[in-house]
């Protein structure tokens, strides 16, 4: 799952925004106040139960021109897109409404981000673009924003070439994954309380 998804994983736990998103940045989890490390340790915790389950070992096997080890960071993206064409189905929430709702929660925790984060959360202050995550130019952006960070970002270029196609394969996984992972994320949050 990436941003979006994470977010959402957030608002129905009741946990740190920023907490949630930290999984994806460089931080000494040690230096963490409660909240964030609640939060970060949801992330990694989701983490491994998507990489996990039947649905994303099915993705990453489909047949594309991508490498198929570099497919769960693409699938992390489509989730999203998906996540947000399905969101009537997971949130009673209108989506703009969650959308602003994340931005102010992301913003209430800035100064306590890594400075990656608080770019990103900059960015969203001037522009919410959480909800072009559920467009295939969002997706786009997504990955290219991945490719231009990572050095072996180029190895996503085969994704980007088959775009529309590898959005519609991850809507199946995505369909049998996103119910899991919500039951998921409920348990573990009981389980700490």
């Amino acid at each position: 799952m990436n941003y979006f998804a994470h977010l959402h994983i957030a608002s129905i736990t009741h946990t740190s925004w920023v907490g949630n998103l930290l999984g994806d940045f460089p931080v000494e989890p040690t230096n963490l106040d409660a909240d964030l490390l609640a939060g970060w340790r949801l992330h990694q915790k989701v983490d491994v139960m998507v990489d996990q389950h039947e649905a994303s070992v099915l993705f990453r096997s489909m047949e594309r021109k991508g490498r198929r080890r570099f497919a769960g960071i693409v699938q992390d993206i489509v989730m999203d897109y998906w996540l947000i064409q399905y969101w009537q189905d997971f949130s009673s929430q209108a989506l703009p409404a969650f959308c602003e709702q994340a931005v102010l929660g992301l913003v209430q925790d800035k100064e306590r981000s890594p400075d990656r984060l608080k770019n990103m959360i900059h960015s969203l202050e001037r522009e919410n673009w959480l909800s072009n995550l559920g467009t295939q130019e969002g997706v786009e952006k997504a990955i290219h924003s991945i490719m231009r960070r990572w050095q072996h970002g180029a190895h996503l270029q085969g994704f980007v070439d088959e775009l529309p196609a590898v959005i519609a394969q991850a809507e199946a996984p995505f369909l049998r994954l996103y119910p899991d992972l919500l039951d998921y994320v409920q348990q573990e949050v009981k389980n700490v309380v």
